[in-house]
């Protein structure tokens, strides 16, 4: 048997050599033998069955006591004075100034004079002063004879709690103007003393209103007190307050109130001391989802002018207000109000600077007035608007040369007039290089005790250019026209019907650097002799050059 397991083993060890080697982890046919004649014995060995004896227990003869002592170190506690980790975040370089000035002068000699202060910026306040004066010493007729100046001081400031802004502002105004309007003749001197005319005015406004206006509830409230005077018999007096308040019911819905309360003291050649009181309150309700917007109220009016055509005193007119757009580029809008119009001395003069003394002061009531049209946007870069407009009222006034001085003019009023006014509106802009604003109007006046608009336009064109080419350039192109205006003089019972009026203003600005610019204007640049006014023909090409810096 063991011989035949030793052939056998030699046969593979041949075989292997004799052929290839197999690849490493092959299993190859094999065969085993095993062998039951084999027997393992082993020797005989002794047991023990005695137990080992236990020991005697260990008895403690000593006791151990342990004493823990305090070691006690006077010393003081240390005291970490810890504070918060201050990151800097630098403001960003923004051009802050605390004002602005610019200089100028031009041809009939016409220096120009700026100023404007204000305070950095503050949370809690803020204030300011402006300056102007304007000067043009000599005119058109007769060099110094038609001169005119114009200054303004002012000052404001607003205090700014923790939801309504105090505010408050002081303002002197004179204006300076000469009677010029006669024909001149070289061998008689008129001194230009005898025909001038000034303007001072006195004006100050404290008020309180809310300074988020988003909130549900809105309130303001404001006193304004003004003095004026001539340089003649005129003096008047003032004393506004107004009031309003807004309620927003939700995002929809909106309700207020405005109340204006006036107390007018004027004094003329032809009047003295008139106390002109004037109420009007103006409740409101308006109404905003998907486009359409409604708007109802009424204008409740109490005024005591005593006039020959008045009928009351106690006046009660309707408003409202609809518009619809039909999508976001086309909407359709009308409106309904009546209202009386408030007219004061100094809105007269600040209208026509030539007026003398008048016989009496009238307010304008607006029996009715309906405005209809289309406005809407286009492109998302022009806002347009045209309509009709259709008006009534009664003491519209109008301007004639005076019956005893035809360099001075007077108020004329209509019993009752009707206006038919056509008018549109554009306003277009591409990003921030250009700009363009224009207005267009044409009246038609059907009138009851005159047969004339006397010195109102027929028509009237507004078209002003914007143009930023880059940041150091700005360049303005104006265009104003008026057309159609008849005038009438009342010391020579004529008529004449005045040339339009076609004026050209450009002005350039270029910044210099980030504080200087330099400035350059023209105006009535065609070089027009119109008058807007019957008998005064204005200043023609005009220009003034300067400088201007911030500080």
């Amino acid at each position: 048997m063991g011989f035949t397991l030793w052939g056998m083993l030699l046969s593979i060890q041949s075989n292997g050599q004799e052929g290839q080697e197999p690849d490493r982890g092959e299993i190859r046919d094999t065969e085993f033998i095993i062998r039951k004649d084999r027997v393992l014995s082993l020797p005989r060995q002794s047991r023990v069955f005695e137990k080992s004896p236990t020991l005697p227990p260990v008895a403690a003869s000593t006791n151990y006591s342990y004493q823990v002592k305090d070691f006690f170190v006077p010393l003081d506690p240390v005291v970490l004075e810890t504070q918060p980790y201050q990151k800097p975040f630098p403001l960003p370089a923004y051009d802050q100034t605390l004002g602005s000035a610019k200089l100028g002068f031009g041809n009939y000699s016409s220096p120009l004079i700026r100023l404007d202060i204000h305070n950095l910026p503050d949370p809690d306040k803020s204030y300011g002063l402006h300056l102007r004066h304007q000067g043009f010493y000599t005119g058109p007729v007769d060099g110094e004879n038609s001169a005119e100046d114009h200054t303004e001081i002012g000052l404001s400031g607003s205090l700014y709690k923790d939801v309504v802004e105090i505010y408050g502002n002081l303002d002197f105004q004179r204006d300076m103007y000469h009677f010029y309007g006669y024909t001149a003749d070289p061998e008689i001197a008129i001194p230009s003393d005898s025909i001038k005319q000034v303007f001072n005015t006195i004006k100050t406004v404290v008020g309180i209103k809310r300074i988020d206006r988003s909130e549900p509830f809105d309130y303001g409230a404001s006193l304004s007190l003004r003095l004026f005077n001539d340089r003649y018999e005129a003096r008047e007096s003032e004393a506004l307050v107004k009031v309003r308040a807004l309620f927003r019911a939700n995002e929809n819905l909106i309700g207020g109130i405005n109340s204006q309360l006036a107390f007018t003291s004027p004094t003329d050649v032809k009047y003295e001391a008139i106390n002109r009181n004037y109420f009007k309150l103006h409740p409101y309700a308006q109404y905003n989802k998907d486009g359409f917007h409604v708007e109802i109220g009424a204008n409740v009016i109490h005024e005591n002018d005593i006039v020959p055509n008045k009928l009351k005193e106690f006046y009660v007119f309707p408003s409202v207000f609809l518009s619809y757009h039909v999508m976001p580029s086309i909407g359709l809008y009308a409106e309904y109000k009546g209202d009386v119009i408030r007219n004061t001395y100094y809105d007269f003069v600040r209208e026509n600077p030539f007026l003398g003394p008048s016989d009496q002061l009238r307010n304008t009531v607006q029996n009715y007035r309906i405005d209809a049209g289309i406005s809407g946007k286009a492109n998302d870069e022009a806002n347009y608007k045209a309509g009709l407009r259709y008006g009534d009222y009664t003491n519209m006034h109008f301007f004639g040369n005076n019956a005893t001085d035809s360099t001075r003019f007077q108020l004329i009023y209509d019993n009752n007039t009707r206006v038919m006014e056509y008018h549109a509106a554009l306003d277009y802009k591409f990003d921030q290089y250009y700009q363009l604003q224009a207005s267009a109007h044409y009246f038609q006046y059907t009138l009851d005790e005159i047969n004339t608009a006397w010195h109102r336009p027929e028509w009237e064109l507004h078209l002003n250019n914007t143009f930023t080419p880059d940041e150091q350039w700005t360049l303005h192109a104006n265009l104003n026209a008026l057309g159609g205006i008849q005038a009438i003089n009342l010391a020579a019972d004529s008529q004449r019907k005045l040339d339009p009026i076609l004026d050209l203003h450009l002005s350039v600005d270029y910044a210099i650097t980030e504080r200087f610019s330099a400035f350059l204007q023209g105006n009535n640049l065609l070089n027009q002799s119109y008058e807007r006014f019957n008998y005064y023909p204005v200043r023609s090409i005009q220009v003034i050059g300067g400088i201007g810096f911030k500080f």
